[in-house]
Formats: structure tokens, sequence, C-alpha cells
């Protein structure tokens, strides 16, 4: 196929995207599904072409801490429900969520705990699940680092999940929540040149205030907003800044956990940044959904300024390699096969137990992949 220019968004002039923030009911995964469901339609109905959820969204940030002095049973019930709730992917849950996608036509990006599908593991992982307007799901991202006391919960992640996907709205990748500051993760992302970025985290919080580390944001020192602007200005990108809201009614009475639980700093702080570092959704905090629209002359017009991976990468000076089962050079990598294509090919590597990464990889090098 042959090809006089070089889309943007997709190809179109503008792209309405939403931001889900909402409370999931915590540590429920079917009723934070019936919610999700609901909330994608009416973004839907309101236009959007992508709805994007914070971070663990489904079913639920850990609020709390443990250590060796831990009650036991307040451990085992704690952990027992963390458990519970954490999404298998693929598998019946996802196939609702693809189903609202599908019925909606729009694309969906689901922050969750992410239950490894392997029957020898039982790590559970912070992910973001990737879905098409065809309900397929496209692909994850598992969080590469669990920021302090979050290890206590997650695995790492690992190099096959960093990826950007092609879509006909645009490029979208996304990274979680403390990810913003590993600046080689962010340079992976601008290589492979996402348009969409999604940034998600829990809340909006400060962490020099006190009394407690994590405190809610009253001055706008988050320090994912300049997070959030820098990188929207190195991508030439727009950032959805997707912050989590918890409330506190919809967290059980019966948790064991839920009077050491700490959710006041859950109270979201959404934003969507343009390229240029403009807002186009100013911090938004309270439960709502947050529409934008992102138009393609702003990246056209901010990568004829600063195109990092362009005329200001100097590949003669700089190169980031990616650990991917092999090395590779970020942003080598060939045109991505389609959505369709790609979930047959996950679903033939499942079948005879394949690694579906390897499978991926070696399809996206075949020439006929290309077009």
């Amino acid at each position: 196929m042959s090809r006089t220019r070089k889309p943007v968004l997709g190809g179109r002039d503008k792209v309405k995207v939403a931001i889900a923030q909402i409370s999931s009911a915590y540590l429920d995964r079917a009723v934070s599904i019936d919610r999700a469901v609901a909330a994608i339609g009416e973004a839907a109905r309101n236009g959007a072409q992508l709805v994007v959820f914070s971070e663990v969204w489904l079913a639920g940030y850990p609020f709390w801490s443990e250590g060796w002095d831990s009650s036991l049973p307040e451990w085992v019930q704690g952990r027992v429900a963390f458990r519970d709730a954490a999404i298998l992917a693929p598998s019946e849950d996802t196939e609702r969520l693809g189903a609202a996608a599908r019925q909606h036509g729009v694309y969906l990006v689901m922050g969750c705990n992410e239950i490894d599908g392997r029957a020898e593991s039982g790590t559970i992982y912070n992910a973001l699940l990737f879905f098409g307007p065809d309900g397929a799901l496209l692909g994850r991202h598992r969080k590469l680092m669990p920021t302090f006391c979050e290890r206590q919960f997650w695995g790492q992640g690992d190099g096959a999940d960093i990826r950007v996907f092609e879509t006909d709205i645009g490029r979208i990748g996304g990274l979680i929540c403390g990810e913003h500051v590993m600046t080689l993760a962010r340079a992976a992302m601008i290589a492979e040149g996402e348009e969409i970025h999604i940034a998600t985290f829990p809340g909006s919080f400060a962490l020099h205030t006190g009394p407690r580390l994590q405190e809610p944001d009253t001055a706008g020192f988050f320090f994912g907003y300049p997070l959030a602007r820098a990188h929207s200005f190195e991508s030439g990108a727009f950032v959805l800044l997707a912050c989590g809201y918890q409330d506190p009614a919809d967290v059980p009475d019966d948790f064991v956990l839920k009077p050491k639980m700490h959710v006041s700093w859950a109270n979201g702080g959404s934003a969507v940044i343009a390229p240029l570092c403009v807002p186009l959704v100013e911090p938004t905090f309270g439960p709502r959904m947050i529409y934008a629209e992102l138009e393609a002359w702003m990246i056209k017009a901010i990568r004829a300024i600063v195109d990092t991976m362009g005329h200001y990468g100097r590949p003669d000076v700089f190169k980031l390699l990616i650990r991917q089962g092999e090395w590779r050079e970020a942003g080598a990598r060939g045109k991505r096969i389609d959505a369709g294509l790609a979930d047959r090919l996950k679903r033939a590597a499942e079948a005879r137990d394949v690694d579906e990464h390897q499978v991926l990889t070696l399809a996206e090098r075949m020439p006929e992949a290309a077009e």
C-alpha cells in the first residue's frame, strides 16, 4: 500500500477522550466491572473514543501496610481478599470489559491488579490492560518497579510489556505512577512514537506535608503534575493523567483492615496535558467523568520545534537498548501488526504453550506484517 503522508492520531483531526475518575467497589471485582461497564457507556454517549481508568482501579489499591508485627488474622483476610479481587487476563472478566468496548466502539485502558496466569505462580502485578473497539485485548503493561511498600503486594514487570499500540486514533502507550521517574522507561515510550500517553496514579498526593507520608495535595505540589508536563513536552504527545478516586463508603465495613487504610489522598486530581505542557483540563477533584479533545495539529506543531527522537535525538551520540527477551534498540521495531492478527496469534500461542511475546516479536519482524 502506498502512502502519501504520515498520519498523526490515525489521520484524524481530533480525538475525544475520557478519564473515569470514579470509585470502584473496593476489592469487589464483579461490582467494579459493572461500574466500569456503565462508565464506558456514559463516556461513549458523550462522544469519547478512548476511556481510561486509574492505577489498579480494578479493584483497589492496597491502602494499608504490613510488617512482621502484623496481626495474622488481619493479614490473612487482607491478602485473601486482595488475591480474590485480582483479574486474570484473558478471562471472563476481560471478556466483559472487551464486550463493553466493542458495544460502544471505544478503546479502553484499565488499571488493575492482574494475577499471573501461569499455574505455578500466584504473583499479582500492577497492570494496565489495553482493549480495542472490536473488544480484543490488545496487550498489557505491568509496572516495572513497585514503589516502596508496594513491593509487598506486586511483582516486577519486564521489558516484554514496554510497547506502544498503533491504533486508528493514534499511537497509545502508558506507564504507571512511579515509572514516570524512570527516565529510561519514559525514553523508551517516546522512542516507540507515542501520541497519546496514559499516566495512571492511585490519587494525587503530597509527600512532604505530614503528619503521614502521603497526604492529600492541596497546593498543586503532587509530583505527577511536573512529570506529566515534562513527558508531554519531551514526547510531543498528549498525556492523560488519570488519578484515582476512592470513596471510603465503598470499602466494606467488614473488611478487617479498613481502620488501617489511608485513603484521604485518593481524591482524584486527574488532568489532560497537551504537547508543550499546555493543560487542556486542569487538575480536577472528586467523582466525575473528565473529557478532553486532542487535536492533531498540536503534535505536528511541537515536533517541528523539539523532535526528541528525530532531529533532537542524536543517535550518533546516544542509544537506548531495551531487553525484551533479547536486546533491541528502542524505536527500531518494525510496524506493529494489527490488533485482530495479534489477538489470533496470542490465542494460538496460548493453545500451544508458547510465549506470546516471542511470537508477536517474530511476526512484527516479518515483511508481510508491515502492510
